[in-house]
């Protein structure tokens, strides 16, 4: 199904679509051989057959409606490899319709446990899309942990867990992660992550190669290996993003 059936077809994609593109900075990619994220529709189309593609467009627009509503300072919007892998699971499974409603419900429910509407309030979701927290993950026990995907059921319910037990900290106004004042981001690096900032920092570590899942390809390798953290750091501190 072309992307201009699949955005005739699937209303709630197509308008998801059209508020992304109308975000302050519009849909931006982190790909540095473009300057807009790829559109929904396309990637749905790309991936899709008929009979898939109104699962994986609902799945896809659910997804992308929560990180609108959850982060709403987001600032990059590649989907590409997320859609790709949930795609190639669900197709790997007896029922793909009931797969895709699985995760991407339960996608819908971390943006939900760490934006903007929880004690959370982490300002954007590219830690998550881009692979920071799975490879830190990865990387304290990589020889049980090497299997688990990124955008695979297991490592979504490591961060469900993960998500209550940062809200505990929160209630207990705990100092790595205490209780923030109306209004506020939370921003528990030792460098700013406001707007220009991130995106002078990301843009570099995307150029660099040092992002662990390039979510910006369909065909991405995602890479838990290297210590994406210190080189982030790294990055910050030679852009003088240090506070």
């Amino acid at each position: 199904m072309t992307a201009r059936a699949i955005q005739k077809t699937s209303t709630p994609l197509a308008e998801v679509q059209a508020r992304i593109e109308q975000s302050p900075l519009g849909a931006l990619t982190l790909d540095p051989g473009r300057s807009s994220a790829t559109s929904l529709t396309e990637v749905v189309s790309e991936l899709a057959d008929s009979r898939q593609s109104p699962h994986l467009a609902a799945a896809a627009s659910a997804v992308a409606e929560a990180q609108l509503q959850s982060f709403p300072d987001n600032l990059f919007w590649d989907f590409d490899f997320y859609l790709a892998s949930i795609h190639r699971h669900a197709t790997a499974t007896s029922d793909y319709a009931s797969y895709l409603e699985n995760v991407a419900r339960i996608t819908v429910g971390l943006m939900v446990l760490h934006g903007q509407q929880s004690a959370i309030r982490f300002r954007y979701v590219h830690d998550f899309m881009y692979g920071f927290d799975w490879a830190r993950w990865v990387r304290r026990e990589p020889r049980a942990r090497r299997e688990v995907e990124p955008f695979g059921l297991d490592f979504l319910r490591q961060s469900e867990n993960r998500g209550r037990d940062i809200v505990t900290l929160i209630d207990a106004d705990d100092n790595w992660y205490p209780r923030l004042a109306d209004g506020a981001s939370r921003n528990p690096f030792p460098f700013s992550r406001e707007p220009d900032d991130e995106l002078l920092l990301y843009r570099l570590l995307a150029e660099r190669g040092d992002v662990p899942v390039e979510v910006w390809r369909l065909d991405a390798r995602p890479d838990a290996s290297r210590d994406f953290d210190a080189l982030r750091q790294d990055a910050a501190e030679s852009l003088g993003l240090g506070r």
